[in-house]
């Protein structure tokens, strides 16, 4: 079992973060490890993955989200090897270039399957392992070009407001014990990219609050939807983007 914190909100928890990633969703797995959290890393990239959690003292398994087999062994590996899970994070996005026009079936069927099959197939086996153990909480990572769309990213744009949909639904079909949220995660600079946060002035132009967003941002909204401080809130999708998505001067939403 994970060391208890005192005043955590994250005793005795099991986190599943996905993918791992040497930036943004690294910050996410390290801010639950802090709260106290035992967090189980998902990458297809074994080096990444094992080398997170190493330093969060916690397990990783690799797994290619776009067959469904892989997703399968992952959650019998999280059932086996921790016997509960009581977070889910989808983390993860695949992305090509092309309108509707320009897509090719090929590539349309390979965005949505990692980006939108990829999170449904997690949340039906999180879910019931979730159900069997009475409590649990899901949160799924989009972007704004879902909720306003983004020019020459069709499928990409498409799975995103997918997501936002399937949220919606899963909260519906899992309350009262499962709480179901999304975060619309706006332009973040990576840890790597910081010193240039300041020299991005075209983006800063379609920000209310006239930043980027930093990858704690983020991070610390997603310690919050999961922690007893959010017990009442379920189906909520919440922007982390500054501003930018409900601007009437937001521009391109990607």
């Amino acid at each position: 079992m994970p060391t208890e914190l005192e005043d955590s909100c994250y005793s005795k928890t099991k986190s599943l973060w996905s993918p791992a990633q040497r930036t943004i969703s690294a910050w996410r797995s390290r801010a639950f490890a802090r709260e106290g959290a035992k967090v189980i890393i998902h990458s297809r990239h074994e080096a990444d993955a094992k080398q997170i959690a190493a330093e969060l003292s916690g397990d990783y398994f690799t797994a290619d989200l776009a067959d469904p087999a892989q997703i399968a062994a992952l959650f019998e590996h999280i059932q086996r090897n921790h016997g509960r899970l009581d977070l889910l994070v989808n983390s993860v996005a695949h992305s090509t270039k092309g309108g509707v026009l320009d897509t090719t079936l090929e590539e349309w069927r390979h965005v949505l399957a990692i980006n939108l099959t990829g999170y449904f197939l997690c949340i039906q086996h999180a879910g019931k392992m979730m159900i069997a153990q009475g409590q649990g909480s899901i949160i799924n990572i989009s972007a704004g070009s879902g909720e306003r769309s983004s020019s020459g990213g069709a499928a990409y744009s498409v799975s995103k407001g997918a997501i936002n949909a399937l949220t919606k639904q899963a909260a519906a079909d899992l309350a009262p014990n499962i709480r179901v949220n999304g975060i619309i995660s706006g332009i973040v600079g990576t840890p790597l990219g910081q010193k240039e946060m300041g020299n991005r002035k075209p983006e800063y132009d379609f920000i209310p609050l006239k930043r980027i967003g930093r990858p704690e941002d983020v991070a610390e909204a997603a310690v919050f939807l999961a922690s007893d401080k959010a017990s009442y809130i379920t189906n909520t999708i919440l922007p982390i983007d500054g501003g930018r998505l409900n601007s009437m001067t937001s521009g391109t939403a990607r």
